[in-house]
């Protein structure tokens, strides 16, 4: 065997043992989300097709789900690009011990997993991704580049409602349960009623008479 093959089957055995370890993780982390979530319904189990897997190094996509609720050019879309999922689940697992999931790669990831979760909930499109991006944010404490800051302001208002704004919250807890309960049913509301929706969310445009 050439020099060159051996190099590249080595890279593809590292590749793969990154890919293997970096699914057990999300797996692990998908099965803490059902569990803050389980108020709100049952998510199911985690599915690898779910989620777009690449290459970070070579900045290679090898593998595009059919459709990704991230793939937009919304103004409104969060860039948190989910080719960089497996590189960004790896990161946020190494930092875990020593801050917790107060870092950027632990908001991108939840992102992602927090919007399926949604969507695996009955929330479509924005909805689920407004609450994708809103969980992440009181996972994390970080806010993504672009996303909904009204339905974000929202989230973190119903969630930490009546408490100290504390992000190193367990995923266990009853009142955390029961509040994410209390915001995915908001979420659910808006969704149903676009009337309401757009009375909490979106303010009216104010008209200002022109001078002359």
């Amino acid at each position: 065997m050439e020099l060159e093959e051996l190099l590249k089957d080595r890279e593809f055995e590292e590749g793969e043992k990154r890919l293997k370890e970096a699914l057990r993780i999300a797996q692990r982390e998908w099965g803490k989300l059902a569990l803050s979530l389980e108020l709100a319904g049952d998510i199911g189990d985690f599915d690898k097709e779910d989620f777009m897997i690449g290459v970070i190094e070579e900045d290679v996509i090898i593998r595009e789900p059919l459709k990704s609720p991230t793939k937009s050019v919304s103004f409104y879309a969060p860039t948190f690009y989910p080719m960089y999922f497996i590189d960004n689940v790896l990161a946020m697992d190494q930092k875990l011990q020593g801050i917790g999931y107060r870092t950027t790669q632990a908001l991108y990831v939840y992102i992602e997993l927090a919007t399926k979760a949604a969507e695996r909930l009955g929330l479509i499109g924005s909805f689920a991704m407004s609450f994708g991006s809103g969980y992440a944010h009181v996972r994390t404490g970080w806010i993504a580049e672009k996303g909904y800051p009204v339905e974000r302001l929202i989230f973190e208002k119903m969630f930490f409602r009546d408490k100290k704004k504390h992000f190193e919250w367990d995923f266990h807890w009853t009142s955390v349960r029961e509040r994410l309960k209390e915001v995915f049913d908001k979420w659910s509301a808006w969704q149903s009623d676009e009337e309401l929706y757009l009375g909490e969310v979106k303010s009216p445009a104010i008209v200002k008479p022109m001078l002359v």
